[in-house]
This record gives C-alpha cells, structure tokens and sequence, in this order.
C-alpha cells in the first residue's frame, strides 16, 4: 500500500487518489459544548449507543474471556489449501499437457520467482500479510509430495538478490560504510546483519550507515533494502530513495512484515523494499538508517543489489533451462499495475520460453484477468489467483493431479482491455474519469458479461468458465414452476472421464420474448448454479430454484417488482458461452 513501485512496474501515475474518508471537524468537544454546536443529551445519547452494544455482547456481565486463545493453525492451514485448490481456474488444457506426468518430473523446469517462493497476497494492502515461517513455495512443495528431488528451477527474476560488495562501499577514500547510533562508531563492510547469518543487531537498535556506493561501471541496478524487526529507510545523493512501508503510527501497526513491500519475502523471510535506480560511473553518497518498532524482535538489515549482468545472465539460464527441459512451467504474477498486464518482461519471457520448449504451462497468480499475447503458444494456463498461506501446497496439488481444479471465473476474460465498456473509449462517460468528474454506467443493466453478450463481443475466457481433468455431460433437462412463484431447474450431470471431480452446473435466464415499453434487459442472465462432485463415471440428478425475483424487473411506471410475461429461454451449461441444454417456457 505505502511501499511504493517496485522494479518490474511502470512507475505509478498519480491522478488523484479518492476520497479517503471523513474529514473530521478540527474544533474540539469542549468548544462545541460552549458555543452549542453539541449539547450534553447528544453525548448521552451517543454513549448510550455504545454502551449498549457492550452490554449485548455480554462485556459488562462479568464472564467476559480475557486470555488470548491460541490459533487453530493447523487446522485453519487445512482449510487455506482446500480454499486455493477449490478456488484455481484451469483456463485451458490444451493435449491434457496438466495434470504433469509422474514419469516426466524430472525433466521439468519451474521458472520464476513465485515458482520459488508462494505469492501468497499480491499486495498487502487492507488484508492480512499472512505468515510467512508457513509459506512453502510451489518448488518445494512439489518435490515433497511427488518425492522427486531434481525438478528444475530457474529464478529468472531474482527477486532476494546478493548482498553489494564490500569493493563497492567506502567512506571518506576508506573502505566499508560508517555505522553510528546505538553503540560506539564503527565502520562496516558490508550491510548485512541477519539472525540466519549470527549477526542481527540488539532489538530497538536505531542505527545508520554513511558512506559511498562506487558501482563497477554506469547501468541500471536494482537496489535491494531488506530488513525485519524494524523500520528502514535508505537515501542515495541526498535523496530519499525507499522506505519500508510500516511506520510508526501507521494505520494498520507500525510491525514491518516479512509481506509488506515486494511479490514475496526474502527467501530468507526479511521485507523487501526494491528500487530501480540508473546508476552513473562513480561514487554515490548512500544513507541507510533504522528506526524502531514495537516488536521487540532483533533488529535485521540488508543491502542487496542485482546488477544488469546477473539479470541478463539469470534469463538466459532460465530460457536454457527450458530448452533442456520437456516441460517447461512458467509462473507469472501482478499486482495492480500495469491494468490488464503483467509487470516487467514477463510476456517476453513467456515468448521466449514458448520457443524453445513446445510443452510451456503457464501458472498465473494475479486477481484480474491480464492480457495473454502468447495464448496460443502454451499448452496450459492454470489462474492460481493469490492463494494464501498454504498456496503453495494447493498449486502442487492441483499441478500433479493430486486433485482436479473446478474453480469458474467470477469476471469475463477479455481479449482486450478495449473490450470492457470501463476502459472502450467510444464511452468516455464510462471510464474512471468520467465526464465533468462523473461516471455513469451508461451500459445500464449489462454489467461484466451481459455487456459481451449485448456486443456479441467474443470473449477470451467466458464468465463461468473453468476446465477440470475429467469431462462431463449433461441431459434430462426439466423446468417447472415452482410454489413460491420461480422456477424449479433440473438436470442430470455425468462424469464421463476417469477422475473424480468437482463441476459447476449453471443456469441462465434468457429475456422474455415480450419486452415492456422501456424496460431493459440482458440477453441472458446466470440465476442459479451449484458445485457438486462426482467419482469417476458418477451420474447425478441436480436440482437447482431460481427465485421468483429472477423473473421480474422494475417497474418506474408501477414503482414495484413486475413479473415478466412472454416466452424466455432456460439454459443449462458449464458457463455462459457453454451452454448444453434449452428450454422454452411460457
């Protein structure tokens, strides 16, 4: 959230960030009193409010439960890993290349670095950072439960970096950088101070470095402030470069997290602060200073740096990875920006491995659909979404075929941004901007995929859409109406391949053949689904209610809800372009 850009991203346009919240009124209770702007009863009455929300909840009757329970982590951590799994999207399949094969394993390449490391969050943002001592990669995770120790790996972006040389730090023509602050003055190599390494420095120490950082020629360097147990800032010519993102009196606690500032944590669990800076030939004065938290945990910084020759050396380590390789897995991730993109070179990379290696997959972790140039080059896109904790578990699963994946899009894939009526510029009206600083949502009721349907715009991946493992099939389709007025749906769904797994049957209501003066409707829309599972083989009768309030719209005239009258079409399928069953009723 406070963090700032990291390098892979384009650098943030700032054009104004909302309204964020109450402004509150500056004069003070006592004055209010006095000049009668608040009276005496209206504190009472808003103590009273208060108070009685105490008294509900039982505070005041004296068996209020002070201790702190424990956490269920274990069992919560049970309940993460069923919730990524469930919630992944199979967006294609192409050759059945997913589930991998047992017997191919070792000749499979992992690249990327949330290939690694799980990207559990995204961007911490208003959300929990998670807890990164549980965070186990999908590398590792895959290795442990499929028992083969030599599935590749090659970081491509190296997100941890190497810690900068001491042949790069001096001071005053002397080598290393001075420390002072708590303890006496005295002059380091490097800055590197961690528990893993023995050298962590005293809980609440407030320290700082001065010096200069003399790169080995001009290029552009990604400097690297990493730090736990503590917050940091680093300044390079006199300007403030980064800081951690906690601070004291922050919002959400002044802690710094392992999560808070990068795709993921150091891989050895410290916060990543990650600048790109062009660098010219030359010393530069660096300040790198701490300031406490309230953790009380031993104080933990770093400088790492990944300089443009390990960068382009790291690539082509990964590409020639992948054409050693029979199958190639590739994880790709995002943030919020670029909107409907992936940061840095990703697409590149994906190209290039694609190349070289006929059986490319692709794991996504982002939270929107981005656009896809390379689609039809890959064999395989799994949408991990950001999974949590436990997500790198639930990707390991799902990539070996220990469970099938069965999740459905919430949200139409694009093939273009242009495609979304939010971001077309034919409705200027439409976008964030709006028109005169409004926006209106000239599409009316043709939000997300009625908006496709209405346009006939063909979509990259359908709302509703979700592959799995196995194949199913519907039939027995009946439609009644049902005592409270709505519809009762149902239909046969059979699993007609060779894995258990969970389907979504969903039904769509089209709009009646006679359409009030006036009055909008969407070509189709979802009213009912369900997700059930079935073994192998396994047939079952579904039976799925649409609420009478799926058959009405409202009346402006009437100024109530009126029950569409004509004929309307009943459509049962896998989504909204996937559609196996029809019926027509009056």
């Amino acid at each position: 959230m406070f963090g700032g850009h990291i390098p892979e991203e384009p650098a943030p346009v700032h054009d104004g960030q909302g309204d964020f919240g109450v402004k509150l009124n500056p004069e003070k209770m006592p004055e209010a009193l006095k000049d009668g702007t608040v009276n005496e009863a209206a504190i009472t009455r808003a103590a009273g409010r208060v108070l009685y929300e105490i008294v509900h909840f039982g505070y005041l009757d004296g068996q209020s439960k002070h201790e702190v329970t424990a956490q269920a982590i274990e069992a919560n951590a049970k309940i993460i890993e069923k919730t990524g799994e469930d919630a992944a999207v199979l967006l294609k399949n192409e050759g059945r290349a997913l589930p991998l094969k047992a017997a191919d394993l070792s000749s499979v390449v992992l690249i990327g670095p949330t290939a690694g490391q799980v990207d559990s969050i995204g961007i911490n943002g208003e959300r929990s950072v998670g807890l990164p001592q549980r965070q186990i990669g999908p590398l590792v995770a895959m290795k442990h439960i499929s028992g083969v120790s030599d599935i590749g790996f090659a970081v491509d972006d190296d997100m941890t970096g190497t810690t900068v040389p001491a042949s790069v730090l001096s001071h005053d023509g002397q080598p290393g950088l001075v420390r002072t602050g708590s303890g006496t003055e005295q002059t380091d190599t490097q800055i590197n101070f961690t528990v893993k390494g023995g050298n962590a420095l005293p809980a609440n120490a407030t320290v700082t470095w001065k010096g200069t950082l003399t790169p080995p020629h001009a290029g552009n360097y990604w400097l690297y402030l990493q730090a736990i147990g503590t917050n940091a800032v680093i300044r390079l010519d006199g300007k403030r470069l980064a800081a951690t993102g906690a601070f004291q009196g922050g919002v959400h606690g002044d802690i710094l997290q392992a999560n808070q500032d990068n795709v993921v944590p150091t891989t050895d669990g410290l916060d990543n602060v990650r600048r790109s800076v062009d660098l010219t030939s030359g010393p530069h004065a660096i300040e790198i200073s701490t300031s406490p938290d309230t953790s009380n945990a031993p104080v933990q910084v770093r400088l790492n740096w990944y300089t443009p020759e390990q960068r382009k050396a790291d690539h082509e380590a990964a590409i020639a990875a992948a054409k050693n390789a029979k199958v190639a897995v590739v994880f790709l991730w995002t943030r919020l920006t670029p909107v409907f993109g992936l940061p840095g070179e990703q697409d590149k990379l994906v190209e290039e491995v694609a190349a070289v290696n006929p059986n490319t997959i692709v794991v996504l972790n982002t939270s929107m659909p981005v656009a896809m140039p390379w689609i039809d080059k890959v064999k395989a896109v799994l949408e991990m979404w950001w999974p949590g904790d436990e997500g790198g578990w639930s990707t390991a699963n799902l990539l070996l075929g220990k469970t099938s994946p069965a999740g459905r899009l919430p949200i139409t894939w694009a093939r273009s941004l242009e495609d979304y009526p939010a971001t077309d510029p034919k409705y200027p009206e439409r976008s964030h901007k709006g028109v005169d600083h409004k926006t209106t949502y000239s599409e009316g009721v043709n939000v997300g995929y009625r908006w496709f349907d209405k346009e006939n715009t063909a979509p990259l991946f359908a709302f509703g859409h979700g592959l799995s493992y196995t194949t199913f099939t519907y039939s027995n389709l009946k439609v009644a109406k049902a005592s409270d007025g709505g519809l009762d749906v149902s239909v046969t769904v059979k699993n007609s391949g060779s894995m258990e797994s969970d389907e979504v049957p969903q039904v769509y209501l089209g709009a009646p053949s006679q359409v009030p003066a006036g009055v909008q409707f969407p070509v189709r829309a979802l009213v009912a689904f369900d997700r059930i599972h079935l073994a192998a083989g396994e047939s079952k009768p579904v039976n799925l209610h649409v609420a009478p309030r799926h058959l009405q719209y409202w009346s402006t005239a009437q100024d109530k809800w009126v029950t569409a009258s004509g004929k309307r079409t009943v459509s049962v399928g896998a989504s909204s372009r996937d559609l196996r069953l029809s019926e027509t009723i009056d």
